[in-house]
């Protein structure tokens, strides 16, 4: 069986965005979709009497019933399961992302998930999620309406496939062209250093095009910090896509709080 798209669920505005999000990846990947809520207070820990637990655990079943539902009303043949877990949101994110093709989550949230992406929870389920993490920020379009363009950060230092597998996928479904973006310090009188940052580029892309040969690929390397040049791209793309080793750094911290679209976390290892 597929691993699952898996998206948190609050009955926030932004959970509702992530969840748009979710469901069309689910559908242009062929995964099923999963509906994860987590509420600490169902841990039963004699806070409250056994009917108020009920209560709880109906109410919150509910929200998941309601999200399942709408996601049906606008794809009634999508296979789509709720979760409910008696959790810190933060471990049930993590736990759910060792079984998930990709974890969906919105950057601003209601009870369960409010804080993530902001401060050491957001830190905590990037660094630690098993499996690509997409965040939906507050001002996200549409996935209907997101422009035919996937972005993607390219660390020429380290190895990206992970990172650019993610990207030419997801572009070659979206029938969207690829941004691959290198930033670096570069001295704009120096010729010599714009074409090694150039040829570095050149060869981090090499053979992808021959794997993906619908995707066209524009590379560009920008002679900026790498936040501020991927922070200003994003305004023309769908989706945004970073490694990440470990934990979240500056560059990435900085693309999750002011990116325009959707960032992907993609973990890498070596």
């Amino acid at each position: 069986m597929a691993t699952p798209i898996t998206v948190g669920v609050d009955g926030s505005a932004n959970a509702r965005q992530a969840l748009d999000w979710a469901a069309d990846e689910a559908r242009r990947h062929g995964r099923p979709l999963l509906l994860l809520h987590a509420c600490r207070a169902l841990l039963r820990d004699g806070t409250l009497t056994d009917l108020d637990y009920e209560r709880l655990d109906e109410d919150r079943t509910a929200l998941l019933e309601d999200a399942r539902q709408y996601v049906l009303k606008q794809a009634p043949d999508a296979d789509v399961t709720t979760e409910l877990a008696a959790s810190e949101p933060d471990d049930a994110l993590v736990d759910a992302s060792a079984r998930a093709g990709l974890l969906a989550v919105g950057a601003r949230g209601a009870g369960g998930f409010a804080e993530l992406l902001f401060g050491s929870v957001a830190l905590h389920v990037a660094g630690h999620a098993r499996c690509p993490v997409l965040a939906v920020p507050a001002g996200a379009a549409h996935p209907a309406d997101a422009p035919p363009e996937v972005l993607v950060g390219v660390d020429t230092a380290h190895r990206q496939d992970a990172v650019l597998g993610w990207a030419f996928e997801e572009a070659s479904l979206r029938g969207a062209r690829l941004t691959a973006l290198h930033a670096v310090s570069v001295d704009q009188g120096s010729p010599r250093l714009r074409d090694i940052a150039d040829r570095d580029l050149a060869e981090a892309l090499m053979g992808w095009s021959d794997r993906y040969p619908d995707v066209v690929v524009r590379p560009v390397v920008a002679d900026s910090g790498a936040a501020r040049a991927l922070v200003l791209a994003s305004g023309e793309s769908a989706l945004a896509v970073l490694g990440t080793r470990g934990r979240v750094g500056r560059v990435g911290h900085a693309v999750l709080h002011h990116a325009r679209c959707p960032v992907v976390l993609v973990p890498v290892t070596g």
